[in-house]
């Protein structure tokens, strides 16, 4: 018998382990983003990903009070 792990519980499993002070939100969405577009030929999974982390930045700063 094989077993598959899942690969996106697997980045969450490491960045607990490890203690990292990442979103899940925002792993999640980097994870989508390169398994909806691992097989295209003109991916362009780096300008996503930067909107992505971009977009996570605002919004943390949003809720932080001067």
């Amino acid at each position: 018998m094989s077993h598959k792990s899942d690969p996106l519980q697997v980045l969450l499993d490491i960045k607990n382990k490890m203690s990292l002070d990442i979103d899940d939100e925002l792993i999640k969405g980097c994870y989508e983003i390169q398994r909806d577009h691992q097989y295209d030929r003109d991916r362009d999974t780096l300008k996503k990903m930067k909107a992505l982390i971009e977009e996570q930045i605002v919004s943390k700063s949003d809720d932080v009070m001067i």
